[in-house]
């Protein structure tokens, strides 16, 4: 029984008012903020180290971020929303529980949920090629989907085979392009053409590409555009009365988190903000109360609640892997039984942005910032959430003091290839989620360095903390570790990602 529910009984038997009970609660609720605002750290706490623990204020300076916004779910319900900083830098007016943020990819699976809507209506299918339901523009034949076709499944799990990665911003007075413009990669537009490149639901690929497909099908089937739709299918069922799906927010919305940069530093201006036209993959401005009512609305769907915004069998579906993805029907999956959990991060390029919630318990979080740095504090607010509220999962883990030799640290540097995954578990890994293909190990100081490469050329890089042997934990988020794997001749032959889902290997090439 949850805590709130337990006092409730607790009460009630020993004749206390029910108005004691929402003391209580508020009292939780204060209790819950006080320890994530004073929580904050890092991925890793080192055996017989005193823990690194921070203010939410002093990570916002070190990160250069002015403004954040947290909401934190309990049991299926909203425990409490508070905003921290400012809108602007150099600007008094404060960030709070109603300031509208930009949540870049958090985006797809609100986007989501109104193409789930229109599935229960009976008015789309998700295996029907989309093509039956495009009408202004089709995905362009070739031999890879004359084998299997691009459906409305494969578009939400990333498993239709189409290109483009993600999208640039728009600064203020910039031409924006159309949905035509973005599809075939034409100007005003700065990106490739989005085409199938792979056999649908053979492999895996990320892409906003694949999401703005779905923006047309469902502007296409539904008549209106984007935007409407959100509100028809989305904002008003769930009384989320401070969103939108607009390239350009509103002045007219008011409390709009700004744009800043690496430094800290206002940009976007004079108006303070970028445009993101690809508004179904990332252009969606929220509030993270708004949002976690989305968030509890898709638990409740699932666990068949009286009332749910999607059917139960529909919200199954969208929580279940689709072949070799780590995808549902929009979100990203991981963990098992009461670990098991849906979420999804937003990068755009001045906003980050993360959800999660958690099937079995009702639990989750969502929080949005307003720079360019956010990442960093966002994991380390969802660190200090994951231990004030008690998950299992997620908060900072405990390794052994470990300080291995220079001249072992140089043996495992070197370029790493990556296997062609043979498996469901291996295709499903999260060091694909940007198709990687190659591995750099590098020695910088005295640790060793990880960048991931993709064949778009996009990159993540970390650093990587012995934890004895030839085990290290990625410092960044501390969800991957690598193995470093010697051969039969004692020489290092190649590396293996390991995470709490699934892992990959990697042999060294040169």
């Amino acid at each position: 029984m949850k805590l709130p529910s337990l006092l409730l009984a607790l009460m009630l038997s020993a004749g206390v008012a029910p108005g004691a009970y929402a003391q209580a609660s508020a009292a939780n609720s204060a209790a819950s903020a006080a320890a994530i605002e004073n929580g904050l750290r890092p991925a890793f706490d080192i055996a017989g180290e005193v823990p690194a623990r921070w203010t939410i204020e002093e990570r916002m300076e070190h990160w250069r971020v002015p403004g954040v916004s947290i909401a934190v779910i309990r049991g299926g319900k909203l425990l409490w929303a508070k905003g921290y900083g400012v809108l602007q830098r150099g600007r008094p007016e404060k960030v709070d529980a109603d300031t509208m943020f930009s949540v870049g990819s958090v985006s797809k699976v609100a986007a989501a949920g109104i193409a789930l809507r229109m599935v229960d209506a009976g008015i789309l299918d998700l295996d029907r090629d989309v093509n039956a339901y495009l009408r202004r523009w089709k995905v362009p034949a070739n031999d890879l989907v004359a084998q299997s076709p691009v459906t409305l499944r494969g578009l939400m799990s990333h498993s239709a085979g189409l290109t483009v990665h993600g999208f640039p911003d728009f600064q203020p007075g910039a031409a924006l392009p159309t949905v035509f413009d973005t599809l075939d990669g034409r100007p005003p537009a700065v990106t490739a053409p989005v085409r199938v490149t792979y056999v649908p639901g053979s492999h895996w690929r990320y892409s906003g590409g694949g999401i703005t497909v779905e923006q047309l099908l469902i502007e296409d089937v539904s008549g209106i555009a984007f935007n409407a739709a959100a509100r028809r299918y989305l904002f008003e069922p769930l009384g989320m009365t401070r969103s939108s799906y607009e390239a350009t927010i509103a002045d007219k919305w008011g409390n709009i988190a700004k744009a800043h940069g690496p430094d800290g530093a206002a940009r976007a201006l004079p108006r303070g903000y970028e445009s993101m036209p690809e508004i179904a993959a990332s252009g969606l401005w929220t509030t993270p109360s708004d949002y976690a009512r989305y968030v509890i609305a898709m638990i409740r769907s699932y666990n068949d609640r009286e009332g749910a915004f999607l059917a139960n069998a529909t919200a199954q579906q969208m929580m279940t892997e689709v072949g070799v993805s780590p995808y549902g029907l929009g979100p990203q999956l991981s963990g098992h039984g009461v670990d098991r959990i849906f979420s999804h991060g937003g990068s755009n390029d001045s906003y980050k942005a993360w959800m999660e919630g958690h099937l079995a318990t009702g639990d989750g979080v969502v929080i949005f910032t307003n720079g360019e740095n956010g990442d960093g504090l966002l994991k380390e607010i969802r660190r200090a959430v994951a231990a004030a509220e008690g998950w299992r999962m997620g908060g900072s883990i405990t390794i052994p003091a470990a300080t291995p030799s220079a001249d072992m640290l140089r043996a495992y540097v070197g370029h790493y290839r990556v296997a062609s995954p043979s498996t469901i578990a291996s295709q499903r890994s999260l060091a694909f989620s940007l198709d990687v293909k190659d591995i750099e190990i590098a020695m910088r100081e005295d640790r060793l360095r990880v960048t991931y490469r993709d064949s778009e050329g996009n990159k993540l890089e970390d650093t990587l903390i012995p934890e004895g042997g030839s085990w290290f934990i990625e410092a960044d988020d501390g969800v991957e570790q690598v193995e470093f794997v010697r051969g039969y001749d004692g020489k290092v032959s190649g590396l293996v990602i390991h995470n709490d889902d699934y892992s990959m290997d990697a042999q060294l090439i040169r």
